[in-house]
């Protein structure tokens, strides 16, 4: 009977071994703050209005916002911010903006694709490696501590989720001084090994008449892990 028990408890220690240990997700930057005056990677102003954007693709500020370096899984994200200074109401679309590298045009992920695509291989592989960590008791457990895991991991994928659709940019219709912020996310090409030749380009849609402001921002060239 004592042996059972001693089991049992093994058992137990492993798996929250495992499930503490495997499949995390701490960003270091709250969504609140990007709601706060920034230092953008660049920006253009027309008419009062202006349009900036902030990289997030360089490994330092992705884990920040992030928790992952996603250039590194292919997924490249750019903080976009519009404020109406002017005295017209515009309309900023999240489907009226568009990244270019190397003049290609890149392919608009939505906020779910973009985590899932992230998230998959990051938070697989930890799984596993804390698996293997555990000992060769835990290998013994594969079938039981991997389950538990796996459970783990996928309530951790939907907070991802759930937070890079909070995260995204959200269509709006600006009335002068107000201001809309979020993210737009991109597929990084394969084979894309660095980031140069990045640019965005989106139009703004008066209100009162349709006419429409088009910016162009070049961003410079930014440094990728792989």
């Amino acid at each position: 009977m004592k042996q059972i028990f001693i089991s049992s408890s093994r058992k137990v220690i492993a798996v929250f071994l495992l499930i503490g240990g495997c499949a995390g997700f701490e960003p270091g930057l709250r969504l609140q703050e990007l709601n706060r005056p920034r230092h953008p990677t660049v920006k253009a102003t027309q008419e009062g209005l202006e349009v900036s954007v902030e990289e997030f693709c360089t490994p330092a500020k992705s884990t920040m916002m992030f928790d992952a370096d996603l250039a590194s899984e292919g997924v490249i994200p750019l903080l976009v911010r519009v404020e109406n200074a002017g005295t017209e109401r515009y309309g900023a679309r999240r489907i009226d903006m568009k990244a270019y590298l190397d003049g290609q045009l890149l392919v608009a992920l939505e906020p779910r694709d973009a985590a899932r695509q992230a998230a998959t291989s990051e938070y697989a592989g930890k799984a596993l490696g804390w698996t293997l960590a555990a000992g060769p008791f835990a290998i013994l457990l594969w079938p039981f501590t991997i389950g538990a895991s796996a459970v783990h991991t996928q309530g951790v994928n939907r907070r991802i989720e759930a937070y890079f659709e909070a995260a995204s940019y959200q269509d709006a219709l600006l009335a002068p001084k107000q201001t809309a912020v979020g993210f737009v996310y991109f597929k990084r090409p394969d084979g894309a090994k660095c980031l140069e030749h990045l640019t965005v380009e989106t139009e703004l849609v008066r209100d009162a008449d349709a006419k429409r402001l088009t910016y162009k921002l070049a961003l410079p060239p930014l440094g990728v892990s792989k």
